[in-house]
Order: C-alpha cells, then structure tokens, then sequence
C-alpha cells in the first residue's frame, strides 16, 4: 500500500476535513497520514542524515504534500525538502527546496553534509519537543554538549549543556526558540577563513583568553591572530571554499575548528561576515577591495 503524508502547521476543522475528503477518495490504495511539522527530528551523522516524522522514518512515505506551512515552519519547511530531494522522495512544492537568503543554521548544515563535508554530529527538534526528546540527546552525544539556536550569531544563543537540568533552563530562557544540539569536542584550534568567490583570502585563528569559556568568538573576548594563507593546509581551504559555493555566498566568513584528534570540522558558514577594520592589524579590508576591483575589471 502506498503511503501520503500530509503535513500542516496547525491543528483546525477545515485541515482536518481536508485530509478526509482525500482519504475518501483514495480509497483503501493509500494510507493517508496527517503530522504536524512540529514533530519532524533531523539528525546529522557522518555524512548522513535522517529524518522522522512522529518517531516514524520519512523514508516510509511515497509522497509528502506540504499542505499549510505558515512563517513559523518556513525554514525548516526548506530543510525537509532539500532531505526529500536527496532520498528521492517525491513532494509538493519543490518551490520550498530553494529557500534562499531565508535558510537557518539548520538548513545550512543539512547542505553542507549532504555534498560530504565534515560537520559535528548534530540533532534538531522544534522546541516544544525538547524535553520529550533530551534523554535520547544525552545518550546520543554524552555531556557535555551543545545546544545553539537557529538565530544565535557571534556567540550569543550558544550554550554548553552540562547536566539534563540544564535543558529546563534553556528552555526557560529561550522561550519558543529552536536549538541545535551538537557533539561537544574539546579543541584548542579555531579559525575563520574569509572566502572570497572561489578562494580564501583571509586566515585568522580565534584564540579563548578565558580559561573558563568554551566559545571562541571575537566579541565575546577572543583574540584573533592572522595568518598567512599560504601557511594553512590546503585541506582546510578546500573545505571552506566548497562549503561557500554549496551556499552560494560569494563573501563568506567560514568558521572551521580542528579538534584534539586533529580533525578538521566545518562549524558554519556566515553571510556578511564581521570584519576587523583596523588596517594595521587586519588584511581583510584590503583583500575585499581587491576583490571588487577585480569584479569591476579595475587595475
């Protein structure tokens, strides 16, 4: 029997009669089934991926109609669509695969593993979904871990879960907030790397002066020290480069942190990146002038 699945953002009469009206008539070739986008999971493994719908695998659906999306579920609406073209599963409205500048952090890594690039384990699911949801995150990624939401930037919205307590609290202070939750791995290397179109112009490593915190974030008080791009390995490079194209951002400020293993992880991929405006100290403003220069065909 061939399986529909019919998503909606709400509960509500006319939703419901919809799904009826369709059942009816369909008969008993298709087994048709209603869900909320709320009860979607992703999770991030490798380089693979997986989603549920209501604990149920999305790869049992022969076809997924997005019937009401509404603002609240637009990114993640866009998330499901970019899996459901790479498991072949067909959907309506492929419209919601192309979300654009509107992609969250999300979105992005759901990308960015599915052309093979290196990103931490990581495991999403909509906020009201949490607690039902942190036993299995603890046991997935042992603590601590990470939990970052979808809008944080320069730090802010990222926290180190130390404890399952420690989920109340966040969910407490972030309200109706989505979070990521992520692998903790314990790294003494961080850099961003300033992609400009098709090659990285700028190199610094974030370097924590305080012992006690665990991001490396600029404005949260990390020192950042440029380096000679010819000094960073090629590997490194590639993925930064690879991760802006697949993003299509062509100045794009590529977070990548090596762990105490030596691995080499993408965190994020950063659209109109901070800069350090002191010349003296910094290239990057140079660099991007360069760049334009080239763009317009300037000498």
């Amino acid at each position: 029997m061939k399986k529909l699945l019919i998503l909606v953002d709400s509960k509500g009469p006319k939703k419901e009669k919809f799904v009826n009206l369709i059942s009816q008539r369909l008969n008993n070739n298709v087994k048709v089934v209603k869900a909320y986008f709320s009860d979607l999971t992703v999770e991030i493994d490798g380089k693979n991926i997986s989603v549920t719908i209501d604990n149920e695998d999305i790869r049992t659906f022969d076809l997924v109609y997005f019937r009401r999306v509404g603002n609240r579920f637009f990114s993640l609406a866009g998330t499901l669509a970019i899996c459901l073209n790479q498991l072949k599963i067909p959907f309506f409205d492929t419209t919601f695969a192309e979300v654009g500048p509107d992609e969250d952090k999300l979105t992005n890594l759901t990308r960015l593993v599915l052309v093979g690039l290196p990103i931490i384990p990581t495991f999403f699911c909509w906020h009201t979904k949490i607690d039902e949801y942190k036993d299995y995150i603890i046991k997935k990624f042992g603590l601590p871990l990470v939990a970052k939401w979808l809008a944080s930037h320069r730090g802010l919205g990222v926290s180190l879960i130390r404890s399952a307590k420690d989920f109340d609290l966040l969910q407490k202070e972030g309200e109706s907030k989505n979070f990521l939750f992520q692998k903790y791995l314990e790294n003494d290397e961080e850099y961003r790397l300033l992609v400009l179109k098709n090659e990285v112009a700028v190199t610094e490593e974030k370097i924590r002066t305080d012992p006690n915190e665990f991001r490396s974030n600029v404005a949260l008080g990390a020192r950042e020290e440029f380096i000679n791009v010819d000094k960073i390995p090629q590997a490194m490079k590639d993925i930064a480069v690879m991760g802006a194209q697949t993003l299509k951002i062509q100045t794009a400020g590529v977070d990548i942190l090596v762990d105490k293993s030596g691995k080499t992880w993408l965190l994020e991929i950063n659209r109109g990146p901070g800069l350090t405006y002191d010349t003296k100290i910094s290239p990057e403003i140079d660099k991007i002038s360069d760049f334009f220069k080239r763009e317009l065909g300037i000498k």
